[in-house]
């Protein structure tokens, strides 16, 4: 057995190193997300209630992006960004 072949991955992934970099950051960016809602939640019990259900939908979001549809991370990761931008101009 010739020393490259050994070498080789039985199965190719379908992710390139960017993709994973492209996904890394949408988590991140959805943990930041959740971490704003939750303190945001702590301020009154009408905005907890809307706070948990964003939540809700956010880590539905999330767990349904397919992750090798690099398009589809990038819009949510936006989309999570644009969410955290609009909490912090709100926060005093």
């Amino acid at each position: 057995m010739a020393t490259e072949e050994w070498l080789m991955p039985a199965v190719t992934s379908a992710w390139r190193a960017n993709d994973v970099v492209a996904y890394d950051a949408m988590r991140t960016a959805a943990t930041r997300l959740t971490a704003a809602l939750l303190s945001h939640a702590r301020r009154t019990d009408h905005a907890a209630e809307r706070a948990r259900d964003e939540l809700i939908r956010l880590r539905e979001d999330v767990a349904a992006v397919d992750g090798y549809d690099r398009t589809a991370v990038i819009a949510l990761k936006d989309r999570i960004q644009a969410r955290l931008r609009e909490l912090e101009e709100r926060t005093p």
